[in-house]
């Protein structure tokens, strides 16, 4: 039995061939070295000054039993050299353990790509794609992305430019959400207020519920969102572009409360806006490009009497005033 192999070979009861063939065995065989860990903790193989010899049938008795009680097995000092063997092998096959499984975890979880807190990333796919994710969103590729699938995991919000496939669609997986498509352009976040957002620039796609199973084909110059539970999915005509502030850097607005451009300039320049909700209806018309946020802001304060600036500290804007009645 191989328990019986690695017993007398932590004995160093092995005649030379046989030692050699074992060692061979300990090379190829990832589970052999793992078992030579197991054994090796369990007889806790030490050397001191006793004269008390390990034997084989010991060791396999104590490995056989898996008792919980620590036993010391004493070895003759003859055997020191041995030791050392035994504990670079030992050293070797922790981490042969440690590096087998961290790239078999890696394998089943696939490449996971991340922005930053306050910024946006690109990356070029291996297919070939580019995605920008905004600030705190997360892509995971599959395992075999490009080669058998294109699948991904999307947490946050990002803009793809998918190279068309089509025999491997790009499939995204997006909270309650699945999207497919061959190649196109869109963007899609799953921090929508009220569940995941869709908005489509180029080429057709198809956006679905994993919850009710209903599914749009949503094309260029339209958007559609699927609610938080995942049963209301709606499809309309793009109202504007303003989703791809974040960056595109560029925000137009034509009599648009206040209230719904301050979500646009949180998900543009990542801040939270404070402001008191009597001046969320205020109307504002101005179009901004590459503009900061500190130029947005002065430029919304000049625009409204009735809105003051309380603070502005690092990423906090606090507004506040009274309702507009112009």
């Amino acid at each position: 039995m191989m328990e019986e192999l690695v017993a007398k070979y932590l004995a160093n009861e092995l005649n030379t061939s046989e030692r050699a063939d074992f060692e061979s065995q300990l090379i190829q065989d990832e589970k052999l070295r793992l078992d030579l860990e197991a054994y090796a903790k369990v007889l806790d193989l030490t050397s001191n000054e006793d004269n008390t010899i390990f034997n084989a049938d010991t060791a396999w008795n104590k490995v056989n039993e898996r008792t919980k009680e620590t036993k010391v097995v004493k070895i003759q000092k003859t055997n020191f050299s041995f030791l050392k063997v035994a504990a670079t092998l030992l050293v070797l096959a922790v981490a042969g353990y440690f590096i087998y499984n961290s790239t078999l975890n890696q394998e089943a979880e696939g490449t996971e790509l991340a922005s930053v807190p306050h910024g946006i990333k690109e990356f070029t796919l291996p297919d070939g794609s580019l995605v920008k994710l905004n600030a705190n969103a997360k892509l995971t590729l599959s395992k075999n992305f490009g080669d058998s699938n294109r699948n991904v995991i999307l947490s946050g919000e990002a803009n793809f430019d998918i190279v068309r496939d089509e025999k491997k669609p790009f499939i995204i997986e997006a909270g309650n959400s699945t999207v497919k498509v061959l190649g196109t352009s869109f963007n899609l976040t799953t921090d929508a207020e009220d569940g995941v957002e869709l908005d489509v620039t180029e080429g057709l796609v198809e956006f679905s519920s994993t919850i009710t199973g209903a599914k749009e084909q949503v094309a260029k110059g339209q958007s559609a969102k699927l609610d938080k539970t995942g049963k209301v999915l709606q499809k309309k005509e793009m109202k504007d572009t303003n989703f791809s502030g974040w960056w595109t850097r560029k925000l137009e607005y034509d009599d648009t409360p206040l209230s719904e451009v301050f979500k646009d300039l949180e998900d543009t320049y990542w801040v939270e806006v404070d402001y008191n909700e009597a001046i969320g209806a205020c109307p504002l018309t101005s179009t901004f490009q590459g503009a900061t946020i500190e130029d947005v802001i002065k430029t919304i304060v000049a625009t409204f009497p009735e809105v003051k600036l309380v603070s502005f500290k690092e990423n906090q804007i606090k507004l506040d005033g009274k309702a507009c009645y112009h």
